[in-house]
């Protein structure tokens, strides 16, 4: 059964006025990352009917994590790393470690860049550093995928259900506090994990394939 995401919509527009971002400067974001990277491989492959696990930023020292095909959120990657896992496929809209990304992508991991209104610049930076496998845009856009989630723990995992994962498993996602892989700092990240936990709870509602481990 496919995943659609009908659903999601509505929320991308309550995002939007809440945080007041520019639906224009998305379409600027998606047509320049559609010029800028190429992306090559087939994604789909490597989730279909497998069993997903996606790393979160708020990873502890103490937590292990499990079988299965290894997504990192972002700044996850680095906590895979610290733990010698190159993980499958890193999700990122460039605002983790960058240099560990690079180095992983060239040691094997898929990388999935999403683009946005706020990343331009990263977008131009890293356009020659990165091989994307896939690339995502908050709207439907020509060259470029779109599976709706706003942050990139909860934007992994619509993708992971999208493409027809068997299940998803996750790990550090902590919506109350900023975990210590994250990328993001500002005052807003408090908002954006809120919404993070609801997407992840509406997506585990129509599906029944979502488990979070380890939460407290």
């Amino acid at each position: 059964m496919s995943f659609a995401i009908d659903w999601w919509w509505p929320l991308q527009e309550e995002i939007n006025t809440e945080f007041g971002f520019s639906r224009s400067r998305e379409e600027v974001s998606s047509r320049l990352i559609s010029r800028l990277y190429q992306p090559k491989g087939n994604l789909s492959k490597i989730i279909l009917n497998n069993k997903v696990t996606i790393v979160g930023a708020g990873i502890s020292e103490k937590e292990t994590i499990p079988g299965g095909i290894k997504i990192a959120a972002d700044g996850a990657v680095s906590a895979c790393l610290e733990r010698n896992i190159i993980p499958d496929i890193i999700v990122t809209d460039l605002d983790g470690n960058l240099p560990e990304m690079v180095w992983a992508n060239k040691k094997g991991s898929k990388i999935i860049v999403h683009a946005h209104g706020d990343n331009l610049s990263r977008l131009f930076e890293y356009s020659n550093e990165i091989q994307a496998i896939s690339l995502t845009t908050t709207y439907p856009h020509s060259g470029t995928n779109c599976w709706g989630g706003f942050t990139d723990g909860d934007r992994s995992l619509m993708m992971s259900l999208g493409l027809g994962a068997k299940s998803v498993n996750l790990i550090g996602f902590d919506f109350d506090k900023i975990g210590p892989y994250s990328g993001d700092y500002s005052p807003r990240k408090i908002q954006k994990l809120s919404w993070a936990n609801k997407i992840v709870n509406e997506c585990n509602e129509r599906t029944g394939k979502v488990k979070i481990l380890n939460r407290q």
